[in-house]
């Protein structure tokens, strides 16, 4: 085997190995969960998370984070 081809295996073999562990850190996917909560209360809490102006330094995604605990409701996360 020359060192050229040596090289190229390498190659390969990294760029193989970079892909496989890629593949093992999804998390899963998340939703909010509320136990007894009806799927109309969630579109109308979240649906006033999406409006509430937020907590002074939050915006965006974790204002809502806020506001929806705020209403009870919690992050779960499922296995995909």
């Amino acid at each position: 085997m020359t060192i050229r081809n040596l090289i190229r295996l390498s190659a390969c073999t990294l760029t193989v190995l970079a892909i496989m562990s890629g593949c093992g850190t999804t998390t899963g996917q998340t939703s909010w969960s509320k136990p007894g909560a009806s799927e109309e209360e969630f579109e109308r809490v979240s649906a006033k998370c999406e409006e509430d102006p937020g907590i002074t330094g939050l915006k965006g995604y974790a204002s809502y984070q806020v506001c929806m605990k705020k209403h009870g409701w919690f992050l779960i996360e499922e296995p995909m």
